[in-house]
């Protein structure tokens, strides 16, 4: 299968979004983390759709600022519907949140343009957080997710020959801390923030302004591609 790493994408608004779900517990668990992140400044624009079919209609009709899709609906695989945004509305990015984990479903959906994939089965906070990254320009991808992808790249590196000193990768701008490059492991492990906090004894907040200056350093904006870029500077073993 052919795929590369999350590429770096623009900011994008939460607001208006299309949340194309067909489950009624999980429209309102979405509709409940969208409505967090706004923090007091008034309720988010949120279309809702529970089929391709209403789907399509919505976007032919108006304009949205991200889709959060899931993969099992009705008339379909939201990856059908990923494909179709990125022929006919390719500004509209659109993030998988579902149960699907299995690695023909996730490597679709990034094959067909989603630029993240979460789980249904993370916490409010892990998905307002992840959600909040792409605001910022980040393509999430779920931690369980990534030990898939990085499980691929690391049999494409296999299979490689040997890289030549001219393409190595530049220095770093900045080294690693010892504490950066510790969770840097526990990132490649798949661990979330909630689970690395634990394990580290510090806060969610800190791990997550930790990630932060990884990612800044590393000059990337995902998961993945922090593990990726690590491995290639010999951070990661």
């Amino acid at each position: 299968m052919s795929i590369s790493p999350p590429e770096i994408v623009e900011p994008v608004s939460l607001s208006p979004s299309l949340v194309v779900e067909d489950d009624p517990a999980m429209r309102e668990r979405l509709g409940r983390v969208l409505s967090s992140m706004l923090g007091g400044g008034g309720e988010p624009q949120i279309a809702w759709a529970g089929s391709i079919a209403t789907a399509k209609e919505l976007l032919g009709a108006q304009s949205f600022g991200v889709a959060l899709v899931d993969i099992g609906l009705p008339d379909g695989s939201g990856v059908e519907l990923i494909g179709w945004m990125q022929g006919q509305h390719p500004k509209v990015p659109a993030v998988v949140i579902s149960a699907w984990r299995t690695e023909e479903i996730i490597f679709a959906a990034l094959r067909a343009g989603a630029i993240g994939y979460l789980l249904k089965e993370r916490d409010d906070l892990e998905l307002g957080m992840a959600l909040r990254s792409i605001e910022q320009g980040g393509a999430p991808i779920d931690p369980a997710i990534a030990r898939h992808i990085l499980g691929w790249l690391a049999m494409q590196q296999t299979s490689r020959p040997v890289v030549a000193a001219a393409d190595a990768p530049a220095p770093l701008p900045a080294p690693l801390t010892p504490r950066e490059r510790k969770i840097l492991e526990l990132v490649s492990q798949g661990l979330s923030n909630r689970d690395m906090a634990e394990s580290l004894s510090i806060s969610r907040l800190t791990v997550e302004c930790h990630t932060k200056n990884i990612y800044r350093k590393l000059a990337v904006t995902s998961r993945t591609e922090a593990v990726y870029q690590a491995r290639r500077h010999g951070l990661l073993h």
